[in-house]
């Protein structure tokens, strides 16, 4: 089981054929993306402090690239759309483009979702579609969860520190917490691309909280995409045997990272 991507970036895609589909063209590009910042990120020395200007900005790609593929995995027509408005001839980069990803509605919901959410009285409108959004989270994050809980109790493996991790939540907790993470990391590598402290960044970005915000961000994106291949309803998807070893082949890249960058 190997491959020539990065296994994260393997573990968010999954399975993509050879094909030259207009899908897979979308699929092979953010996989593409997110094996090369992944690379670059992991070989970066973070006591340099060019390097580690470097972090927030291959982070940030990271994150946003996996979620997008995560999100066309499961609602594909939200990311062909943007490919085929930024493959027209009138597309044009210097205006804001009206369909764009967004993070706030495409990855967390822009709104709270109402408290009975499956009311036969509420509006299409009321129905969030967004990747951690909370009917995402009752469609597939949370059942994605437990079919993977029913896998690693039904079968016997070698449980790394990551795996046992995962194990010690339940459905909710996973889905709450990976939806709360989410946030925070965003939020923190988007500062750090945006310069927007008046005060000395490195005051904040010192080289242990990049360490550290890289580790939670690669293990959340390890534990998203490991789950959304025991869904059922995404596309892509990779046996679970073989979601499990891109899993543990990307804790054990993450582990060797941290042992140099100490």
């Amino acid at each position: 089981m190997t491959s020539v991507q990065h296994p994260l970036a393997s573990l968010i895609c999954g399975d993509i054929d050879n094909t030259h589909s207009e899908s897979n063209i979308v699929f092979n590009r953010l996989s593409n993306t997110i094996s090369k910042f992944s690379r670059k990120l992991l070989s970066l020395e973070l006591i340099d402090e060019d390097d580690r200007e470097l972090a927030p900005f291959y982070a940030r790609n990271i994150i946003e690239g996996a979620c997008s593929a995560l999100l066309g995995r499961y609602d594909f027509f939200r990311l062909f759309s943007v490919y085929k408005v930024q493959s027209s001839s009138n597309y044009d980069i210097t205006k804001r483009s009206n369909i764009a990803l967004q993070w706030t509605g495409d990855i967390l919901a822009a709104s709270k979702a109402k408290e009975d959410m499956w009311n036969p009285e509420n509006k299409l409108s009321d129905y969030d579609r967004a990747l951690l959004g909370n009917h995402v989270g009752e469609l597939l994050w949370k059942p994605g969860y437990l079919t993977l809980m029913d896998f690693l109790s039904n079968h016997s493996m070698t449980k790394t520190a990551w795996v046992e991790n995962l194990e010690m939540r339940d459905e909710r907790q996973f889905f709450e917490m990976s939806k709360t993470e989410a946030g925070k990391l965003f939020s923190a590598f988007s500062k750090g691309v945006h310069y927007e402290f008046l005060i000395n960044a490195d005051s904040i970005y010192d080289a242990t909280t990049v360490q550290d915000y890289v580790i939670r961000m690669v293990q959340l994106l390890a534990e998203l995409g490991l789950v959304s291949h025991c869904s059922g309803i995404l596309v892509n998807n990779l046996s679970k045997e073989e979601a499990i070893y891109y899993f543990q082949e990307t804790e054990e890249l993450i582990k060797r990272w941290r042992l140099r960058t100490d």
